[in-house]
């Protein structure tokens, strides 16, 4: 038994770990000032077979909370690039389902000119290859989305909002059943249609490698209310009924869309489609045991557990 219960919390806490969680770059979370290859995560992009460039660094410099923040720079010894491909990227322990989730961060640029570079800030699916949406800094102090429709086209949006260098900025992402909203110091500036097939492995900050630097901190997934305090106005309820073997949910105002079944191991045993407030799921095909569930509505998505008898 305490075999299973320690299987179980260690699960348990790595779900919970990569759904909600905020990097600072500080030195109580395990960061220390230079390079941010290897650190936490983190990788930088490749020059060749174990090589990779070395000037996107953890920097106190600036920050907007704490003392240190991510900060990605020219690499001197190469020259500009036609794509936004040098940078720093984190790669998530876990995957990232994209239906209910939230990406966010602080981000300051310091150049604006014919020399300066565009910054991006995107979310990846590493497995296949493929960006799944990210916000675009240009060096002409315009602000884009981009989204990739899953069918080989990028979608790119002009927001027709404008940036000024050294200030503060927070973009979010939204990801809610197949809509990305895309918020800019908590205004939405425009939204997107995603496919929801690829979960986000990956998210990067990178530029292509012209003049000025950004800085980055307060990077979140996950971990602060929807634009629409969802959190706040749905209450969710649940019971496992023996005598049926059914998994009981009640949600109080949205609509369930979505419900995923792990066993105590990891793998995904179910996986359906709801949707109303009111949801019966039968169990039977499962074996008597402890099992987590991951319910999802347009905005938000909770994780519970519950034993299976």
């Amino acid at each position: 038994m305490k075999k299973i219960t320690l299987v179980f919390i260690f699960l348990f806490t790595l779900l919970l770990c990569s759904a909600q969680q905020t990097i600072s770059f500080e030195a109580s979370e395990g960061y220390s000032l230079g390079d941010i290859n290897t650190q936490n995560g983190w990788v930088t992009t490749g020059t060749g077979p174990g090589t990779f460039i070395t000037n996107q660094v953890v920097s106190d410099e600036l920050a907007t909370d704490g003392s240190f923040a991510l900060k990605i720079v020219q690499e001197t010894a190469f020259p500009g690039q036609a794509n936004a491909i040098v940078g720093a990227f984190y790669d998530y322990s876990v995957p990232v389902a994209q239906d209910g989730s939230t990406f966010s961060a602080d981000i300051n640029i310091t150049q604006q000119d014919a020399n300066s570079s565009n910054f991006l800030f995107g979310l990846v699916n590493s497995t296949a290859g493929s960006f799944i949406a990210w916000f675009e800094f240009d060096f002409q102090g315009n602000i884009f989305v981009l989204v990739d429709d899953g069918l080989g086209t990028v979608v790119r949006n002009d927001t027709g909002v404008s940036w000024a260098i050294d200030t503060w900025y927070n973009v979010r992402m939204e990801i809610n059943g197949s809509t990305i909203n895309f918020f800019l110091d908590d205004t939405q500036i425009s939204t997107g249609t995603v496919i929801l097939a690829d979960d986000v492995e990956q998210v990067r900050f990178s530029h292509d490698n012209f003049g000025g630097s950004a800085y980055i901190d307060n990077f979140r997934t996950n971990d602060e209310n929807l634009s629409v305090d969802a959190f706040e106005q749905n209450s969710f309820s649940f019971y496992y009924e023996k005598s049926t073997k059914s998994l009981n949910l009640e949600s109080s105002i949205a609509p369930m869309k979505n419900i995923e079944i792990y066993s105590i191991i990891g793998n995904r045993v179910m996986n359906m489609s709801l949707s109303t407030r009111f949801e019966s799921i039968d169990l039977t095909s499962l074996s008597d045991g402890i099992y987590l569930a991951r319910i999802s509505t347009n905005d938000y998505s909770k994780t519970i557990k519950f034993l299976k008898n």
